[in-house]
This record gives C-alpha cells, structure tokens and sequence, in this order.
C-alpha cells in the first residue's frame, strides 16, 4: 500500500473502487479495524468536514460519559476546582473520608459562583459534588467574546472617572464586575480547550482550530484589559484630587483608549482588516497624551503623583493590548 509522507505522520494512500452500478468503494485498513473493535455488520459514521474531508468513526456518534474527577480537601481546592473545569470535567467531586471541614465547604461554594454553569448537585457531611450543567455544543464563542467586550468597555470608562471624581462607590462597582468577566473567560477557555480536543464539536459550533487559538489569545488580552481597569479603580482615593486641567486631558485620553479597544476587538471579530490597520497609528498620540498628563502634574504632592503614575501606566497597557488585538486580525 503507498504512503505520503506529510513531515510529521505517514499519509496511507488508497485507491477508489467501482461496481458496476456506479457505487465508490475505498477500503479501510485491517490493523485499524481490529484496533477499535470493528468486525463483519459493523457499523460506522462518516461526516463531511468544511473542508471537503471526510470524517469516519468506528460508531456513531453517541452521548459521551461524563468526564468525572475526585478531589481531597486542601488548601488548594480552589485553584483545583478551577483547573478541572477549564480542563472539562463535567463532575467534580470534594470529598473527604471524614466530615468535610466548614472552611473548605464555603471555599467550594465561592468558587462555584466564579464559574458559569457549575452547580452543587449533592452534598452531604462528606462530600459536595459539582456538576457543570452547561452543553459546549450550544455555546457560541464569538458571542462569549462580545459578552466580555460589552463588560470591559464600560469598566475601563467607569475606571477612569472614579479616579478623576474620587467615587470610591464607582470604583467599587468596577472591581465587583471584573468578577463577571473571569466568569465568562474561565467559560470560554473550557469551551475553546474543548473543541481543539474534539473534532465534532469543532464542527458544532463551526469554528476552526485555529479560530480556537486566536479566540484564546483574545479572551486573554480582554481578561487583562479588565485587570487593568480594576488597577486604575484600586488608585482611586478620596483625598487625591487631580488638578482640572489634568482631569479633562485624562478625560480626553481614556475616551480615546476605549475607542481603541472597541475597534480593535471589533475588528478581530468582523476580520476587518482595514479596521485593524487603524489601531496602531493611534497609538503614538495616546502615548504622547499621557506623557502629557504626567508632566502636568509633577510638581504635586507625592500622593497625586504616585496613584496618577500607576493610572497612566495601567493607561499605556490598555493601548498596547489594543495593537495587540488588532493584530489577531492581520494573522486570521
């Protein structure tokens, strides 16, 4: 039988076959066969990728069992929790061999609410059992993104007017929704992790591996652009006011770096490649506006200067990840 050589595994070459009806025929190799069980009446499911190739599975395509996981209570078990869902275990089992301790109890209920879609299903004075009740298939990754960009955007605005007015309520409210925003990028890191491992469900949702990398990269760029907000919100204080003329250049700057960011997340998600190619022009003037900013107010007291310093540095990342987003577009 010929081979191909692809550079990483060897390509079997076969060659199509014809009966007199007109009916094609390929077989396939007996060392396979016996490998996943196939025998005489067996059946098998073929699907036709995007791509024009054709799938072939040993059986149909049934229910998959559930992907189960027991954890021992530790000091960790949140960071564990975390980790088996973005890895995608459906069941996630805390149990101890004696009474589960009331600390370890309410750290797996916190966790739970960081997570979308996992619910405490059974729970005894042993054990709580979790159970992600979300089905990837029905998910929509470039939906999840807009989710996040809808929760960033104002974040980053709010951000930057608790600083300017001292609102310590609105900050608060900046870093409260930086929770929602891990909620959906720890959902959409599972979703992605999922369907690079899982051709068919690549095909469910009808994106391409690659789109599930870049989807990755872009979730992760808009995680940090949040983290950002939040470092901006945290440097708001009530007896640091910045000076007017100050206050209306920074206004001025982060209308500016959200437009940014709103057309370089724009831009990904459309493959707008003009749109993209906007981005990084912009970005030596923003620079230049918050050198501007800093400058003015240099001769101000330690505090002022210390809380801006970490404002307009927070400021400078939020437009380097822009030009960063938008180069997703260029390489899609």
């Amino acid at each position: 039988m010929p081979y191909c050589d692809t550079g990483l595994s060897q390509l079997e070459l076969r060659k199509l076959q014809q009966t007199p009806d007109g009916t094609y025929l390929v077989t396939i190799p007996k060392a396979w066969a016996k490998r996943v069980g196939l025998g005489a009446g067996a059946v098998v499911s073929y699907e036709e990728r995007q791509d024009g190739r054709l799938l072939l599975s040993p059986k149909i395509d049934e229910e998959r069992a559930p992907l189960e996981v027991v954890l021992e209570p530790s000091p960790f078990v949140r960071r564990e929790i975390i980790e088996r869902y973005l890895l995608g275990y459906d069941i996630i089992r805390v149990q101890s061999k004696d009474s589960l301790p009331p600390a370890v109890r309410e750290e797996v209920r916190r966790t739970t609410k960081r997570l979308v879609g996992l619910e405490v299903v059974e729970e005894d004075s042993r054990r709580v059992v979790l159970q992600c009740l979300v089905e990837p298939s029905l998910l929509n990754p470039e939906r999840i993104l807009r989710r996040l960009e809808m929760l960033s955007m104002p974040m980053q605005l709010d951000a930057v007017q608790s600083f300017l007015s001292s609102n310590g309520e609105l900050s608060k409210g900046v870093v409260e929704r930086d929770e929602e925003v891990d909620r959906w990028y720890f959902l959409l890191v599972r979703l992605v992790r999922a369907a690079i491992a899982d051709t068919y469900l690549l095909e469910k949702i009808k994106v391409s591996s690659v789109d599930c990398l870049d989807f990755r990269l872009l979730a992760s760029y808009i995680e940090n652009f949040a983290d950002y907000a939040v470092t901006i919100a945290e440097n708001t204080q009530s007896d640091v006011q910045v000076p007017k003329e100050a206050q209306t250049l920074l206004e001025k700057i982060g209308q500016a770096v959200n437009s940014m960011y709103k057309d370089a997340v724009g831009s990904v998600l459309s493959r707008d490649l003009k749109l993209a190619a906007s981005i990084a022009p912009r970005l030596k003037e923003t620079k230049s506006q918050l050198s501007e900013a800093e400058a003015r107010v240099a001769g101000s007291s330690r505090s002022l200067v210390n809380h801006l310093v970490a404002v307009i540095i927070a400021l400078n990342r939020m437009v380097e990840i822009s030009v960063d987003i938008s180069d997703l577009t260029i390489t899609r």
